[in-house]
């Protein structure tokens, strides 16, 4: 089947989904957005929101909130493009190789070795929550490695199903349910006052800084945040949705949004527990057995159950939308890489290649660096940190170079002034990130 004779089909099973016309339609359409924001926010999240509320108190809360508008504002413009694009390209990927013919091989690649260096970090973190839930079952040693398998074991039933992608999104709705009531209930329980979450939302600084200092210590809040591979995911789960064309911009905006604001609510519901909870105790959050104890301060004995209930939920919900999501940023990239490729179909998540790379990379190797004999993965954080660094320039470049292209954009959607400055200001700080990453590394 020819690339034409493939986007025909596409077009034809695309045409089921119909734009949203009613405020009911809108809230029934919200899926994506969901899915990849519950899918960047993993476990390190909760540890650095608690650390920043137990280290500063209510002061730079604005900047947990400014990274997550900056990641918005960058994500979709990254969707933009594969909804408003003028040549037919599916994704932003496609007009990657209009910038350079070898990019997007070059991010496709990358942004794999990313996603399976997370997902170490994942499948190992579902298989210590089940451990804790279940009461420590399988022993001090063996006891995670065990319910590792089993967590990977579950996601490779739910990413082999014939609609692996509504199944994802489901679970993407549970723990967003599961996060918001467990941490928005201990953040009222530990009873903050709302006139210091307001000035800390305020552009606050903590005592005893300098307005310099104060200004490195949000940018490293707010990080590489335009340039994270992880935002490619979801132009990827856009297209599994079924949307086409500029008549779902505004769905998708709403769709974004409505992910990011419930990334807000967990992140500062943990900010102010660590706030109320472990700043006033002197108590520093080291490890997640360290959380668990603060939430145990903060509810009681059902505290760490809950912890550990999120914590699952979190990096269940990472581990199988890095999976799917980070594969088929891969076989994108190198399908549009070489001509030779680009009148083939990119293979689909049940053609044999794509379950390959997704169970094999993604599902079954991470699980090894589960084993006891890796203390630490030290040297997987950095290279990770190297493939983010290399990463970031790469996407934030073609990004604002394609979404500018009115050779490439439809009449109208190419990006306005302001979003260009908003775009700019985010790139450079996610430039800055990366070159101070990695300076760093070597």
């Amino acid at each position: 089947m020819t690339t034409k004779s493939r986007r025909a089909q596409d077009q034809s099973t695309m045409s089921a989904v119909t734009p949203p016309r009613k405020w009911t339609d809108y809230a029934k359409g919200v899926g994506p957005g969901l899915l990849v924001s519950m899918a960047w926010m993993g476990a390190g999240d909760l540890v650095d929101s608690s650390v920043a509320g137990a280290n500063y108190g209510y002061s730079l809360m604005w900047a947990l909130g400014l990274a997550l508008l900056s990641r918005f504002f960058f994500t979709s413009a990254i969707a933009k493009y594969g909804l408003c694009n003028s040549v037919g390209d599916d994704t932003i990927i496609d007009g990657f190789g209009a910038v350079w013919r070898k990019l997007p091989l070059i991010i496709g690649t990358l942004a794999l070795i990313s996603g399976f260096i997370l997902q170490t970090y994942m499948v190992a973190m579902v298989g210590n929550a089940l451990h804790h839930l279940f009461g420590g079952f399988g022993g001090p040693t063996w006891g995670p490695f065990l319910w590792t398998i089993f967590a990977a074991a579950i996601g490779w039933l739910v990413l082999t199903r014939p609609k692996a992608y509504s199944i994802l999104e489901f679970i993407a709705r549970i723990k967003v349910s599961i996060l918001v009531v467990v941490f928005l209930y201990a953040a009222i329980k530990a009873q903050p006052s709302p006139g210091d979450i307001v000035h800390g939302l305020a552009f606050s600084a903590p005592p005893d800084t300098g307005a310099f200092a104060t200004l490195l210590v949000a940018a490293a809040i707010i990080g590489a945040v335009g340039g994270s591979a992880g935002n490619l995911m979801y132009p990827e789960f856009i297209r599994d949705k079924g949307w086409k064309g500029p008549e779902f911009l505004r769905m998708q905006r709403i769709d974004l949004f409505s992910g990011v604001v419930a990334v807000v609510v967990v992140n500062l519901s943990i900010w102010v527990v660590g706030a109320e909870v472990l700043r006033p105790a002197g108590i520093k959050i080291a490890t997640l057995d360290d959380l668990s104890q603060m939430m145990s301060l903060a509810l009681g004995p059902v505290g760490p159950w809950l912890l550990w209930l999120g914590l699952m939920m979190t990096a269940f919900c990472s581990f199988t939308s890095y999976a799917r999501g980070y594969t088929k940023i891969f076989f994108s990239g190198v399908h549009h890489a070489f001509p030779s490729q680009r009148n083939a179909d990119i293979p689909t998540d049940r053609s044999l290649s794509f379950r390959a790379v997704q169970l094999g990379l993604m599902v079954c190797l991470p699980i090894l660096f589960a084993l006891p004999i890796f203390p630490d993965v030290v040297a997987m954080t950095v290279a990770g940190s190297a493939t983010a660094g290399i990463l970031a320039p790469l996407i934030i470049v073609g990004t604002l170079i394609v979404t500018n292209d009115k050779r490439r954009m439809l009449p109208g959607y190419t990006n306005k002034w302001w979003e260009n400055v908003i775009l700019l200001v985010v790139g450079g700080i996610g430039l800055w990130a990366a070159y101070g990453l990695i300076s760093g590394l070597f």
